[in-house]
């Protein structure tokens, strides 16, 4: 939105977004928060919502005729609503793609018919739109255009009141509300197992001030943690070793060098269907890029708080385990691009749109 803006600043922009996106001008009829939800039956409870949400939009898109829409991610919503879009005759551009690589084939079919160009974030998503024949273009990954603002590790320790001679281990729970719930009790089974065998340990929660303080009640409750709110890259950037959900923020620890264990759990009847559909060999998003298991993935019957243990302590305790994890989340950052993503984007759009 802000490259857009910057190309002409007459561009205006409404739709379904977050804080960030109304920071930059949006015009929201629904806030993100009310979207962000994972799993399959966790879909299914919430389907007439949805179902408002979409006809809010197409509603709102036969009245003010815009430009072009730009849709992110969110396929289930997205595609359906995209061939909607471009029934109306609305120029449809596609922004970080589902992951139709590894599960559900048969949507690329459907995304033929109303995508103009598809702006995909990893490298090995061109050839494969490309074989599919939907006009695509790989300009970087959004991480590479981040301000981390991270200043020194000493200053961070000083403010947040832990000990530079103290190990810390980062805590990632998720960003969602269904997320934290299944993910609380296996991250306090393993700090428990964390702290019976290194007591040295001192951590710090990466949380959110958009969710329930509840969520946290039970971790503020265990000695040497501190939560944090909404600043979760020091966090990342400064541990010693990460415990991550798996999604977005499990790229961003790896893109900022810190070694991590991956875990997350769904309802169990998620899990049944996505292991029916999903045909991926790793689910972590570094493994995808670097094309390996580089970072143990602790999903839905692994994500135990003594697996979860397990996996921290040997990058804490075994060098050469930590070095050849770090070794391959090296690789990761020549893979992302580089910055000016969001410019390249913007620019291609308009370009297509005056043509």
């Amino acid at each position: 939105m802000a490259a857009l803006k910057r190309l002409n600043p007459e561009n205006s922009f409404w739709g379904l977004g977050g804080d960030n996106m109304a920071r930059e001008g949006l015009d929201s009829l629904f806030h993100v928060k009310d979207l962000s939800v994972t799993g399959f039956w966790e879909v299914l409870k919430h389907f007439f919502f949805f179902m408002k949400v979409m006809g809010d939009v197409v509603s709102q898109s036969e009245q003010r005729k815009p430009d072009a829409a730009i849709l992110l991610d969110y396929p289930g919503f997205n595609i359906r609503l995209g061939l909607k879009l471009s029934a109306l005759g609305i120029p449809v551009y596609y922004y970080i793609s589902p992951q139709v690589w590894a599960w559900k084939k048969g949507r690329v079919k459907t995304m033929r018919q109303f995508i103009k160009r598809i702006f995909v974030i990893f490298p090995f998503e061109v050839e494969f739109y490309k074989d599919q024949g939907i006009p695509v273009s790989f300009s970087g990954h959004p991480v590479v255009e981040k301000d981390f603002a991270l200043g020194t590790r000493e200053a961070f320790f000083k403010e947040q009141g832990l000990d530079l001679n103290r190990p810390l281990v980062a805590l990632l729970p998720g960003s969602r509300r269904n997320e934290l719930e299944r993910h609380i009790e296996p991250l306090m089974d393993a700090i428990s197992i964390l702290k019976k065998e290194k007591p040295e340990l001192q951590y710090l929660m990466a949380g959110l001030t958009s969710l329930s303080p509840a969520y946290y009640d039970s971790f503020l409750e265990i000695e040497d943690l501190t939560l944090l709110q909404d600043d979760p890259y020091p966090i990342m950037a400064f541990a010693d070793v990460a415990i991550v959900a798996s999604g977005t923020a499990t790229l961003e620890t790896a893109y900022l060098g810190t070694p991590l264990v991956v875990f997350y759990k769904v309802a169990p009847i998620s899990y049944l269907i996505g292991k029916l559909l999903v045909d991926i060999e790793h689910l972590a998003m570094p493994n995808l890029i670097v094309g390996e298991r580089a970072i143990p993935e602790l999903i839905q019957g692994d994500a135990t708080g003594k697996q979860i243990a397990k996996h921290t302590l040997e990058l804490l305790d075994n060098s050469t385990s930590r070095n050849v994890m770090l070794k391959k989340l090296g690789l990761l950052q020549n893979a992302l691009g580089q910055p000016g993503c969001a410019d390249l984007i913007a620019t291609k759009i308009i370009e297509e749109l005056d043509s």
